[in-house]
């Protein structure tokens, strides 16, 4: 999922979802796809990742990436896979050399091990948020390396595809209605190169869906609409739409089709829903999210411009506390699996409507049993708010911070509460070092629980021997920001 989404709004709002393919017949089950995103502090080891897609059952997986251990975790699963470009790679990639040299490096060297089916060339590169930064680049990409797999001697069952966000296309504010979908008019050029490309190719157009966006970019939202069991309907010329995402899918084919390739394959490429970091980003509309697409796949039931069968992959598998928050507090919570591979809430992913629990990771190691909170005796509110703010502030910055947002589950912390989880998160970062736990003399250890009724304040993955743990030296540069922007909301109690 891209660091900047933007929905199309039109009258039932568009809402971009990185959903991972989900295809589930009766009788014939065709596997559930979900993505597995990498930009977390901590990860769990890829094998234990695999084992996971391997005991609930999920037979296709969608990477940001081709990353050599993750590919090697994948080898010999009988798991089909989509790897991906990134977009910092596309400009590298409009040469045909690089274009073969990636491909000899990341598909051909794994094709008898890894069950490539996809590459993903770039990932919502023609959000509006780029400013047209990668428009130019992506259709070279994608010839290029779809001409290397051809090259290779693979491209006849290993096709190149854009995953793209729902905002290439809409329908005109004067006919809000998916039958009028169309693509953007200044992509519009680009947009029919790719598709044209895709289909003499026999490749998938691959989009991005999220419901969730379409509450959560404007306040008129239908509620209900987002979900498969409301009451909220749109009328196409007869044809009724019960929820945005059937909406959506819809004004893609209507798009599609207006180029003359109205029975190209499609695949949503993400799908969910968060659970934490907003309002509506809570384990409830998650789980009624999931009680209503799974059994719809599995059904396959299809839209109304196309019963059937959708390939759909669910975004995402596990929680990514690295990610930016440029669109939101949420962003690091679309797992339907915590970030140390426990699951968050019962679901079916055979879409069977029964409520079961997911297989979390196995063995996972945690940090010992102790905290970071504020020190009772090192602070006081009266003397000490801008010490105590600015440290706060560093500790949001290096850490995760976003369940402390407004509607989030520890946004009704009071002062102490917010101080101490924001030196929590840094203190388990840090891998739970003294040094982590000081914050001038503000800050001390206990090993006493402070988890407050809902807000959990979690002990990270690691050797609780050492205190020390090998994943620290992931957590970059990606983090810093967040400071800025959950404070703002942090010390509206302070």
């Amino acid at each position: 999922m891209s660091n900047h989404r933007k929905q199309s709004t039109t009258a039932f709002i568009f809402f971009c979802i990185t959903i991972s393919t989900v295809s589930l017949f009766s009788g014939d089950v065709s596997a559930l796809g979900v993505n597995w995103g990498t930009m977390a502090t901590h990860q769990l080891p890829p094998k234990t990742v695999v084992q996971m897609l391997k005991d609930n059952n999920v037979q296709k997986v969608k990477l940001f990436d081709a990353d050599t251990n993750t590919m090697g975790a994948l080898a010999g699963s009988g798991i089909e896979v989509m790897v991906a470009i990134p977009n910092d790679l596309l400009k590298a990639m409009g040469s045909y050399n690089r274009a073969k040299d990636w491909v000899r490096r990341n598909i051909t060297r794994f094709n008898d091990a890894v069950k490539i089916k996809y590459v993903a060339v770039g990932n919502e590169a023609f959000l509006s948020s780029y400013n047209g930064s990668f428009i130019n680049l992506t259709y070279p990409a994608l010839f290029n390396i779809q001409k290397a797999l051809n090259e290779a001697g693979v491209g006849d069952f290993i096709k190149a595809t854009v995953p793209l966000n729902a905002d290439v296309y809409n329908s005109p504010p004067e006919n809000p209605v998916p039958s009028a979908g169309r693509f953007r008019q200044d992509i519009f050029e680009e947009m029919k190169l790719i598709v044209n490309f895709l289909a003499h190719n026999k490749a998938p157009f691959t989009v991005n869906i999220y419901p969730f966006l379409s509450l959560y970019l404007s306040s008129d939202f239908p509620f209900d609409y987002a979900f498969f069991n409301g009451q909220n309907t749109v009328n196409d010329n007869g044809v009724i739409y019960t929820n945005v995402f059937d909406a959506n899918f819809d004004t893609l084919l209507a798009s599609l089709r207006a180029l003359g390739h109205g029975d190209m394959t499609v695949i949503v490429g993400e799908v969910g829903w968060p659970t934490d970091g907003d309002k509506n980003a809570n384990i409830p509309n998650a789980e009624r999210f999931y009680s209503g697409l799974l059994p719809k796949l599995a059904g396959n039931r299809g839209t109304p411009m196309r019963p059937g069968y959708i390939e759909v992959y669910l975004f995402g598998f596990i929680d990514e506390d690295a990610k930016s928050i440029a669109p939101g507090n949420f962003e690091r919570h679309w797992g339907i699996f915590r970030f140390d591979g426990q699951p968050k809430f019962p679901a079916d992913l055979s879409g069977e409507g029964k409520k079961k629990i997911l297989t979390g990771a196995q063995n996972v190691q945690y940090l010992q049993n102790q905290w970071c909170m504020l020190n009772p005796n090192g602070h006081s509110f009266s003397n000490n708010t801008n010490q105590l703010g600015d440290n706060v502030n560093y500790a949001c910055t290096f850490s995760d911070c976003t369940a402390l947002g407004y509607g989030s589950s520890c946004g009704n912390l009071d002062e102490v509460g917010n101080a101490s989880y924001a030196f929590n998160m840094y203190f388990q970062v840090q891998n739970q070092k003294a040094e982590a736990c000081d914050f001038e003399g503000l800050a001390m250890i206990t090993t006493r629980n402070i988890s407050r009724e809902q807000c959990n304040f979690p002990i990270q993955m690691g050797d609780p021997t050492s205190g020390h743990c090998d994943h620290s030296t992931r957590y970059g540069s990606s983090i810093v920001g967040l400071g800025l922007v959950s404070m703002l909301l942090l010390f509206v109690a302070i």
